[in-house]
């Protein structure tokens, strides 16, 4: 509303200075007219009463002349003519500056201010037997016509105030209306914008700017909508492409890994079938082969659940379970890279709210990353703690808690070029088939998606130390 606020004092301001200049243009000119209607009328009747008077006063003399004048202005109001010497002192003089009537040769027009009043006089000069210079004095009050002006100037203000008023006031419902409105909606859908919300199209009947710009939103809306699809199917592709690539790491370990219960399992049942087991042996057998088959099931079982793609669930996770699970999962490759693996120490106090399923492709990536750059005889140690920081600006907010999972390998490091690129999809420094670059850029995209991030600390030479920040949403000791 202050786009609104701004254009209605903009045109009140505007009508009112229209209003009062032309008000005042007004007063001077109907003050102008009248002046100059007043100064003729006077001048015509002066003339006409000083031939009047230089005629009687060249037939009768001068007291018969007075006599005259008197009688021809006793019934005008507001209107007084007498006789006055330039020269004369006291009853006879003119009542303007003497300085103003020399010479006395043509009519003269003069404004005085008596007290609050305003008077016209006017000097006609009259050629009479005396040799001195005279004429008549015609004073008119101006009070009457002031009075009229200042009615007119007072119904000018009037009118000008109530244009101003109605004038606001309709500026006032239609820029609610047309501007405030509309833009505080256009408002409104901007923001649910800017938090991923395009949901909702935004309908503006009028046809203006306002209205173009608000079909101009729904359209990019749509384009978003459309690229955020697509985004999010490439996306799950590329985590699908990431788990399959884990997985076929995984699968390779994992047949060294069921190679072993299977000769048992295969031995066992081949002394059952050839008899050669008896009575209470043939139990115990049976038993080795259940367990087993136990063991493999829960292997080939993690397998899949680590395949098997999944939408986004969160729920309480004990984050040192989880660490846990992970080492079992990758134990093979690691043993098979002669790398030791230090799982978390159990800690049932550090639990995070997340999906497991992907917080678990998360730490198996970061894991077997480790596992390849670590060398032989080396170490890969997974840990949690809770810690009080200030997120990096892309994440955003202030200082709160957070889970961090640190992957520690004693492997031979990363420089600072490959450690700005590292998150970068299909980047590598692998061997051509070694590895697809997804891995880190789909685990950075998954630990996003949960409102946390991932900070890598790394020196050449002296291993590398990946940590991975959550939201710690849940407090100490919350449920499973």
């Amino acid at each position: 509303m202050r786009l609104t606020r701004k254009f209605i004092a903009a045109l009140v301001i505007g009508v009112a200075l229209v209003a009062l200049i032309q008000g005042y243009l007004d007063y001077q000119r109907e003050r102008d007219v009248f002046d100059r209607q007043m100064r003729g009328e006077a001048a015509a009747l002066g003339r006409a009463l000083a031939r009047g008077v230089a005629h009687v006063w060249q037939r009768d003399g001068e007291p018969a002349a007075r006599a005259f004048l008197e009688t021809a202005t006793s019934k005008r109001e507001n209107l007084q003519a007498r006789w006055v010497w330039l020269d004369a002192k006291g009853q006879d003089a003119p009542r303007a500056d003497l300085a103003q009537l020399e010479p006395m040769a043509q009519d003269q027009v003069i404004t005085l201010r008596d007290g609050t009043r305003r008077i016209l006089l006017t000097y006609i000069p009259v050629q009479v037997p005396e040799a001195r210079l005279g004429g008549l004095e015609i004073a008119q009050s101006l009070e009457q016509l002031d009075s009229y002006v200042r009615d007119s100037l007072q119904s000018e203000i009037l009118g000008s105030v109530g244009s101003v008023v109605i004038a606001g006031l309709l500026a006032l419902a239609l820029g609610v209306v047309f501007i405030g409105r509309p833009i505080n909606r256009l408002a409104e859908k901007a923001r649910r914008v800017g938090t991923g919300d395009l949901s909702g199209p935004l309908v503006l009947e009028q046809r203006d700017e306002l209205g173009e710009l608000a079909n101009e939103i729904n359209l990019m809306c749509e384009r978003l909508s459309e690229e955020s699809r697509a985004r999010e199917q490439a996306t799950e592709q590329l985590r699908h492409a990431d788990r399959l690539t884990t997985v076929g790491k995984l699968a390779s370990g994992l047949a060294h890994e069921l190679g072993t219960p299977l000769n048992v399992v295969g031995g066992r049942a081949k002394l059952i079938v050839d008899g050669e087991v008896e009575g209470q042996e043939v139990v115990d057998s049976a038993r080795i082969v259940v367990e087993q088959a136990e063991r493999m099931t829960a292997l080939i079982r993690q397998l899949l659940d680590f395949a098997r793609p999944r939408a986004l669930h969160k729920a309480p996770v004990n984050v040192a379970t989880l660490g846990k699970r992970v080492c079992e999962l990758v134990a093979t490759i690691a043993r098979t890279a002669n790398v030791t693996l230090v799982p978390p120490a159990a800690d049932e106090t550090l639990r995070v709210e997340a999906d497991d399923g992907q917080l678990t492709q998360v730490l198996t990536n970061l894991v077997v990353n480790a596992i390849q750059a670590t060398p032989a005889n080396g170490t890969v140690s997974l840990g949690a703690r809770r810690v009080e920081l200030v997120p990096p600006p892309y994440v955003g907010g202030d200082e709160r808690p957070w889970m961090a999972i640190d992957v520690r390998d004693t492997g031979t490091g990363v420089d600072d070029a490959t450690r700005a690129r590292m998150f970068e999809p299909f980047y590598t420094t692998k061997d051509v088939g070694d590895g697809t670059g997804l891995g880190l850029s789909v685990s950075w995209g998954l630990v996003r998606e949960h409102g946390g991030w991932i900070d890598v600390q790394s020196t050449p030479g002296s291993g590398s130390t990946f940590t991975v920040y959550l939201p710690s949403g849940i407090p100490a000791g919350g449920a499973a």
